[in-house]
């Protein structure tokens, strides 16, 4: 019980440390960074993207990639350049767009100059007058039950995808008036956002070839003021819309260095995205901003010799979300060995008292454990306690309210609410994670969100001192990591060590209380509990490891980084030793016998390995599809755990540890049959063999 005792007391204590320190920013660093580094400025160039409608290989996209690159080489980026790669899809463009009711009196409805989602994209060019029928949700055939909608426009609240492929290839109808609402988390009534209006996605066209018509959105407001309307007649709306396909479309990225003074195969690779909506502030053209704004700040404190150029290339990149990332290794697949770290930022520049909403700062996969996480989180921790107000500071002479202020001139003194969470993916970064690439890689990126996506992502929510709370974040990380060399492989590998010993204690509580809530199955909860344990030794032995990549063959840093591998694995006998304990406690049993199943057995044989081309893998993965029941990050990380050692039982068991360690709620349930089925499908889809 003493064990145990030092474990739980140990966890108790890793969550109640608020140590304002960090070894990764020195003080005059720190200093120049926070002077330089600007929200108002950042700002600036925010108003300049909002005016266009970036939308994938379209007209406006290519603008804003043009004023990206303009702003990259004034503010000193060398080798700046625009990067066209094949479009999955034509690419589309509108240039006008209204929707009036014509009877039974004239009421304009919207217009795309007012509002750019006010046209679902890939909306054609269409000049009718016809009769409006409601169909509710329109997603199943049951909305369609006695309303006849052919050579008619539906009014229809669900996904416009779904309602396109119900009312118009199905039935006939000319298009589309939709009052959906926005599509992630926390919209969902009229009553939180009335006057928002949604972004629309239609198909270009479905697989029989036929193609989307027009998808008109309005907000809920509206949408209901319509129904209303139908309530007391016949209504009638027209519908004018202008838009083109480009059929030879192509994607862009834009891409621009900071060059290195002597590492140039590390490249620490900075990302945003450029596509969105029209005006998406926040998602993401606040990420595009605040790199550029970093890369504005280096280059100034480096051309006024205030720093030095840095050791290792500084890359910056702007991508048409995650697809010029795939693509781009995919044409150079060379250069997975050639990037360090990625860092992304997507949605940084959030007004958090709108939506209550919260920077969050992930950590890599499981898969890719890295030192990367901790110095990043390391960064933020140091930023989010100098910028909250605690009661006890001012009786330690600190400045208040907070005692490390970084605060814009025009942006709000708001406290900056932030946590290091879990791997999630949904943008950029998910690419550098991908176990065909290996790169670790991190995002931060506000949630919730009640604006994303939609006409609310304006102006309005956005605040200049989170953008360079952000941007500051990222800046200090990227430095130090750029100029880290032997001396730093220390620092690196004891901060790696002592946070893995934290996690490996959360672990441990995650375990007891898996066994505490599967009392009625307890022998199977104890071995997915001593699972648990035991990988997450495994997963923090590597964390340290990597940061052997700062350490000399021979030098000092290496030998401390095997010092404290030997201390972590050590302390693994106690960590099982302590939950046996608690096993026998709450169930007043003898500590089973762990034994494999006859599927176990089966499945410890299959070992499944990536083919060798990254174009052709991922090309054959899309055919793999999901697995009903795996949440999609638990799909996305047993295919990362993909290595030609590691075999089917031994992939489950470190994605079930994985979904067990940070909670069902989080990342759902694992089953070996779920893990055996989706590996199945993908040596099926030929992305991957066995050996």
């Amino acid at each position: 019980m003493r064990q145990l005792c030092i474990l739980l007391t140990l966890c108790v204590l890793t969550l109640t440390a608020l140590s304002q320190t960090t070894p990764f920013i020195d003080a005059e660093t720190e200093r120049l960074l926070v002077n330089e580094l600007s929200g108002d400025h950042a700002y600036d160039n925010l108003r300049w993207l909002a005016l266009w409608h970036r939308t994938s290989a379209s007209r406006d996209y290519h603008e804003a990639a043009q004023f990206i690159e303009k702003r990259a080489k004034e503010y000193g980026l060398v080798d700046v350049k625009i990067v066209r790669h094949k479009a999955t899809n034509p690419g589309w463009s509108a240039s006008f767009g209204e929707l009036w009711v014509v009877e039974p009196s004239e009421v304009k409805l919207g217009s795309y100059a007012d509002y750019a989602v006010a046209l679902a994209t890939n909306s054609r060019t269409t000049h009718v007058k016809a009769p409006l029928v409601d169909v509710g949700a329109g997603t199943t055939d049951a909305d369609y039950e006695g309303n006849d909608v052919s050579g008619k426009i539906v009014l229809a609240s669900g996904s416009v995808g779904a309602v396109m492929n119900q009312a118009v290839w199905k039935r006939g109808a000319l298009g589309i008036v939709s009052h959906m609402y926005q599509t992630f988390p926390r919209i969902s009534s009229m009553v939180d956002r009335p006057d928002q209006v949604a972004w629309g996605n239609l198909p270009y066209k479905n697989a029989d070839g036929k193609e989307s018509t027009f998808g008109f959105m309005v907000s809920p407001r509206k949408g209901k003021m319509l129904q209303d309307m139908l309530k007391n007649g016949p209504v009638t709306v027209k519908v004018d819309i202008e838009a083109e396909f480009n059929e030879t479309a192509w994607e862009e990225y834009v891409e621009g260095w900071i060059r290195g003074t002597s590492i140039s195969d590390q490249q620490i690779f900075l990302t945003a995205h450029l596509q969105e909506e029209k005006p998406s502030y926040n998602d993401d053209a606040s990420g595009c901003v605040s790199i550029l704004e970093i890369a504005r700040t280096l280059n100034r404190l480096i051309k006024e010799g205030r720093i030095p150029r840095p050791k290792r290339d500084i890359r910056f990149f702007w991508a048409d979300e995650i697809s010029s990332e795939y693509q781009y290794f995919q044409d150079h697949p060379e250069d997975r060995k050639k990037v360090l770290v990625n860092i992304n930022q997507d949605m940084v520049g959030a007004k958090q008292s709108l939506g209550s909403r919260v920077q969050h700062v992930t950590r890599t996969p499981h898969s890719i454990p890295s030192y990367l996480s901790d110095v990043v989180a390391n960064i933020a921790t140091y930023v989010m306690l100098g910028n909250t107000h605690f009661i006890t500071t001012a009786g330690a002479g600190q400045s208040q309210p907070y005692s490390k202020p970084i605060l814009s001139h025009l942006g709000t003194r708001e406290r900056f609410a932030m946590l290091v969470v879990p791997y999630f993916n949904s943008t950029d970064h998910l690419v550098f994670n991908e176990g065909i690439i290996g790169v670790p890689g991190v995002t931060l990126t506000n949630m919730p969100d009640d604006f994303i996506h939609s006409s609310d992502d304006d102006a309005f929510q956005i605040d200049q001192t989170q953008i360079k709370r952000n941007a500051f974040i990222v800046a200090s990380a990227a430095w130090y990591l750029a100029n880290a060399e032997e001396t730093e492989a220390p620092v690196i590998a004891f901060e790696v060590y002592h946070t893995a010993m934290k996690r490996i204690h959360t672990d441990g509580l995650a375990a007891a209380n898996h066994i505490l809530k599967n009392k009625n199955n307890s022998e199977a909860a104890y071995k997915e509990a001593r699972n648990v344990i035991e990988q997450a030794y495994v997963r923090e032995s590597r964390a340290v490891e990597s940061a052997r990549v700062f350490a000399a063959k021979a030098g000092a840093g290496g030998k401390q980084i095997d010092n404290l591998k030997n201390m972590l694995m050590s302390q693994q006998g106690g960590s099982l030793s302590a939950l046996d304990e608690y096993y026998k406690s709450v169930t007043s049993k003898a500590t089973p016998k762990i034994t494999l199943t006859e599927k176990e057995k089966q499945l410890s044989r299959k070992v499944p390995q990536n083919i060798e081309n990254v174009a052709d893998y991922f090309t054959k993965r899309q055919g793999v599809g999901g697995v009903p029941g795996l949440h999609n990050e638990m799909r996305y990380e047993a295919l990362n755990f993909v290595n030609g050692k590691d075999s089917y039982l031994d992939i489950f068991n470190a994605v079930q540890a994985e979904a067990i360690s940070a909670g069902e709620y989080y990342y759902g349930k694992v089953t070996l049959e779920a893990i055996e089925q989706l590996l199945d499908k993908a040596v099926a889809s030929g992305c991957v063999t066995l050996k």
